[in-house]
């Protein structure tokens, strides 16, 4: 096996099993790829796997622009058309994340945009960009994969109504950060909301935020 997919076999299969355990998705819910460098393939999560068993082999190369199986007897992510339209819409992207984690998709429910808020989106300042809501569509179609693309034209990370949230960085580990830090301001946002009204960090302090992705080389 090509070395340079190897390693990116291992680390889906890292990031997988670290998302699941902090509580991001459940059961056999949500996937994860990543672009093979140079070229217009993927390797993705197979449908019916939980992330807390995937192991390196399991995951399956699938063509960009095709969506065809390239490597691989397992059945792809019904969710392969986002996956594959984002990266075609990002030509930086390395990874993408899409998981149901619990306060996201409560604001996607309501459509509620997260608020950028609390020192903590500095882990993840490409997301002082903007968190979209997507429009909904039914999972695993075509219309869903449409509204996603169409949400994250500008942002790495969109809710997805009654699903859940999709992010996107330049390396798989990126992208996940960035699902991490969106589920912490869901939560944040979730809360204040009890209490009174989500205010965001000041304009100079988000503009800053973006500026230091730039600078860090972040997908933004």
């Amino acid at each position: 096996m090509d070395p340079v997919e190897k390693d990116l076999r291992e680390r889906l299969a890292k990031v997988g099993r670290e998302i699941f355990s902090e509580g991001l998705t459940h059961g056999a819910s949500g996937n994860i790829s990543a672009r093979v460098p140079g070229t217009n393939k993927c390797i993705i999560k197979p449908s019916g796997y939980s992330f807390a068993e995937l192991e390196p082999h399991h995951f399956i190369v699938v063509d960009i622009d095709t969506r065809k199986v390239l490597e691989g007897n397992e059945k792809p992510s019904i969710e392969t058309p986002f996956h594959t339209k984002l990266y075609r819409q990002w030509p930086d992207a390395g990874g993408v994340v899409h998981v149901h984690p619990h306060y996201s998709t409560i604001l996607s429910i309501i459509g509620e945009e997260i608020i950028p808020m609390g020192i903590e989106i500095t882990e993840a300042p490409a997301l002082a960009k903007g968190i979209s809501v997507a429009k909904f569509a039914p999972p695993g179609t075509d219309e869903l994969a449409d509204n996603l693309v169409e949400a994250m034209k500008e942002n790495v990370a969109a809710l997805m109504p009654h699903h859940g949230l999709t992010t996107i960085g330049k390396t798989i580990e990126e992208a996940a950060t960035n699902s991490r830090i969106v589920e912490f301001l869901a939560k944040l946002h979730y809360e204040v909301m009890l209490v009174g009204k989500p205010r965001p960090l000041r304009e100079d302090v988000l503009k800053g935020l973006v500026e230091r992705a730039k600078q860090k080389g972040l997908l933004i």
